[in-house]
């Protein structure tokens, strides 16, 4: 190579050199030590406050973290901003400048905030219920406005106007945060229900229900405060104080004279504290991760009617692990504890009533002083969570959704214990319970979840149930 080509390639070779440097340097590798987040910007939230955004990403301008932290906090910090039920998509993007900083591109899809849903429902536990007598006399109509993220501030407004079979009226004002630190939360309740029927007790654990067609069975009114705390972003505290009045008819009060003490009219308060710790990947349908809850609860307090003194305590931990691949297995353990000894049948609880619920015996209820329940499922992915555009629509509150099949295999058990199940005619305490069978799941935006399943029991029943939440 002659000296005169030497010099032409040198300045070029250097150049490349230098330039492959200065590339490394501005890339996220894992070669690289700490970075500084230097800013954090937001696009895409038309009406939601930048600071609602903000309160859920992990990274703070300031920051000084490592690659494996910066790129765990980015995927956190997703999962919290979708699971505020706000957005229908979300993306975050570091952008490396001066060697060690790095900036935050933060963008959002808005969904439809507004919901004037019209209310046609059963006046039964559950839709299996309703579904099997197909009674269109026991329906509801009215109207059920929902607006979602009220304020642009993560808030909750609900107002429910009904009438037809029963009346309900509710007013429901969920705030997340009343401070500056964005910590502490507020939610107002206050509703009234007039019920026309009313189970009265339970004949082989199921409802048994009086019918007055000239006056209503039941009046209840209750209002509510709870305090919320969340000091991060996956506990959070809640201590609620209610009060309720109830009214009953005094035919109920004949028909058994353990529905309710000596006289139909009852009011009094209630104190409740409830934890929460949800670690999962996506709320609404979980694949991945952990979430544990326990509630306290004690109605009545010495105060008003004096004779209504129930304590119950809950406990709720589920699992979700990827298995392989499209492969998925998640477990549910529940424990339900109301240690009075005397509990009037107005006020019971039991199998059959949130939280407590295991597949194959969602027709009957099971009351008792102990419950322990267990759900477990195996998931496989026909179609995974997959995001499309539909370009002929033209708002992007629609036109981006995602959608997901899955078929899933069953096995829940549960036990429920009763000093006295011959009062109740119970055939379902005492003993152990389970449901087996097999379900397909579809998931798609805006949190919907619609389940469909066949399950055996071990007293010899077969069902096909339709659901409209998670299994786990």
């Amino acid at each position: 190579m002659s000296n005169r080509k030497f010099f032409y390639i040198l300045p070029v070779f250097l150049l490349l050199l230098g330039s492959q440097h200065l590339y490394a340097q501005y890339q996220l590798t894992r070669s690289d030590t700490t970075f500084v987040i230097d800013n954090i910007h937001i696009s895409g939230n038309k009406h939601t406050k930048g600071n609602i955004i903000l309160r859920e990403i992990e990274l703070k301008k300031g920051d000084t973290v490592y690659l494996h932290q910066l790129l765990h906090k980015i995927k956190k910090s997703r999962q919290n901003l979708i699971n505020r039920s706000l957005f229908n998509t979300v993306e975050i993007t570091p952008k490396r400048h001066d060697f060690n900083k790095v900036d935050l591109y933060v963008a959002v899809t808005e969904r439809w905030y507004i919901w004037p849903i019209p209310i046609l429902s059963y006046a039964d536990r559950n839709f299996n219920v309703w579904w099997e007598k197909k009674d269109f006399s026991r329906v509801n109509y009215g109207i059920n406005l929902q607006i979602n993220n009220f304020r642009g501030r993560m808030e909750k407004l609900n107002v429910i106007l009904q009438e037809g079979y029963d009346k309900t009226l509710k007013f429901d004002w969920k705030i997340p945060y009343i401070n500056k630190k964005e910590k502490w939360g507020l939610e107002i309740f206050g509703g009234a229900i007039f019920n026309h029927e009313t189970d009265y007790k339970l004949q082989n654990n199921k409802l048994v229900y009086l019918h007055e067609e000239k006056r209503y069975s039941k009046k209840w009114f209750t209002g509510q405060v709870k305090a919320t705390f969340r000091p991060k972003y996956y506990f959070t505290h809640s201590f609620t104080l209610s009060f309720n009045h109830e009214e009953y008819g005094d035919t109920l009060l004949k028909l058994n004279p353990d529905f309710a003490y000596s006289k139909p009219k009852f009011s009094y308060l209630s104190l409740e504290y409830n934890f929460k710790y949800d670690y999962r990947d996506y709320a609404p349908y979980p694949l991945n991760g952990f979430y544990a809850e326990a509630d306290i609860q004690q109605n009545g307090l010495g105060i008003f009617s004096k004779e209504i003194n129930l304590f119950r305590f809950y406990l709720i931990f589920d699992q979700y692990i990827p298995l392989h691949k499209r492969w998925y297995f998640a477990y549910s353990l529940s424990t339900q504890v109301i240690p009075n000894a005397y509990q009037p049948y107005f006020i019971q609880n039991g199998l059959g009533y949130k939280p407590m619920g295991i597949r194959g015996y969602q027709l009957y209820v099971i009351r008792g002083n102990w419950i322990g329940q267990f759900r477990t499922n195996v998931k496989f992915a026909i179609f995974p969570k997959k995001s499309y555009i539909l370009d002929f629509i033209k708002t992007e509150k629609f036109n981006r959704f995602f959608f997901g099949l899955y078929a899933n295999v069953f096995l829940d058990g549960a036990y429920v214990a009763n000093r006295s199940p011959e009062r109740y005619h119970s055939f379902l305490n005492n003993r152990f319970l389970w449901g087996t069978g097999v379900g397909l799941d579809f998931v798609t935006f805006y949190d919907v979840v619609i389940r469909a399943e066949y399950v055996f029991n071990n007293i010899h029943e077969h069902h096909f149930f339709l659901s409209f939440v998670a299994p786990i």
